[in-house]
C-alpha cells in the first residue's frame, strides 16, 4: 500500500510481525474488550498530536518511513499533514474528504460515504455504532498504564485484516495495521492532547490558488 493511499485508507480509512506480536494474548471477551474501547474513546471529543510512521514489506524491509502532525474531532472530522519529502494533506470537514499533494499541485475531493467513515481515522471522530458495527475487538494483555486491542473488520474487502491499537496512560500511544498484502504499518502517536477546543476552520482545506482539482475519484485500493 503507497503512503498515499495508506494516508487516505487511514483517514477515511501496520517488518513483518512475529508471531508472538500478533499472538491471542486475549484477556477480555469480545463483548468486554467492546465496552472498554468505546469507554475509553466516548471521553475523546477532539484529540491531536505528532505521528512517525513506516511500513515494513512481506520480506521485512523498510520501504517508507514519514512524520507529520493529526487532528480529529467529533463527528466526523480530520486532518493528517505528513512532512516533506513525503509531504501531503487530507482534510476530512464532515462532509467531503479532501487529498491536497503540493508537488503535483493537485486536490481530490470525495464524498464522505459509509465506506470511508469506517476506516481507522473514524474510531476518533465517528460514532460508537459506527465500530461496533464494523469491527469485531478483543482485548490484549498489557503492561498496567497500557490498554491493547485487536480490532478485526467485519466486512470482507476492507483495506486491511487487522488493526491492533495501544492507548497509555488513557492516551492514544500507537496503532499497527496488517493489509491483504502482506505489509505492516505502524503509526506512533506523541504529543498528544485530548479535547481541546479546535475550530471547525481547522478541518477546511484552503488550496493554493491554481490547483488542479478533480472530484469524487473512487477510493483507490492498489498500491
Amino acid at each position: 500500500m503507497s503512503c498515499k493511499n495508506f494516508c487516505l485508507f487511514f483517514v477515511i480509512s501496520f517488518c513483518v510481525l512475529s508471531s508472538n506480536l500478533w499472538a491471542s494474548d486475549i484477556v477480555e471477551s469480545s463483548e468486554s474488550a467492546t465496552e472498554q474501547l468505546l469507554a475509553i474513546l466516548s471521553d475523546i471529543k477532539t484529540v491531536e498530536g505528532s505521528f512517525v510512521q513506516f511500513t515494513i514489506d512481506q520480506r521485512g524491509v523498510k520501504v517508507q518511513q514519514s512524520a507529520g502532525e493529526f487532528k480529529a474531532a467529533k463527528p466526523n472530522r480530520f486532518v493528517w499533514l505528513t512532512e516533506a519529502p513525503l509531504e501531503q494533506a487530507i482534510y476530512v470537514d464532515g462532509a467531503e474528504v479532501v487529498v491536497f499533494d503540493p508537488d503535483l499541485e493537485q486536490a481530490t475531493i470525495q464524498i464522505l460515504d459509509e465506506q470511508l467513515q469506517v476506516t481507522p481515522a473514524m474510531l476518533f471522530s465517528g460514532k460508537a455504532e459506527q465500530i461496533t458495527q464494523s469491527y469485531a475487538i478483543e482485548k490484549q494483555k498489557s503492561a498496567p498504564e497500557a490498554q491493547q486491542f485487536l480490532l478485526f473488520p467485519h466486512q470482507p474487502d476492507s483495506l486491511f485484516e487487522k488493526l491492533r491499537i495501544r492507548f497509555e496512560n488513557g492516551k492514544l500511544s500507537y496503532m499497527r495495521i496488517s493489509d491483504s498484502l502482506g505489509q505492516d504499518t505502524t503509526v506512533s502517536f506523541d504529543s498528544v492532547q485530548v479535547n481541546r477546543d479546535i475550530p471547525v476552520e481547522e478541518f477546511k482545506a484552503v488550496l493554493p490558488e491554481g490547483t488542479d482539482v478533480i472530484r469524487d475519484l473512487p477510493l483507490a485500493n492498489g498500491s
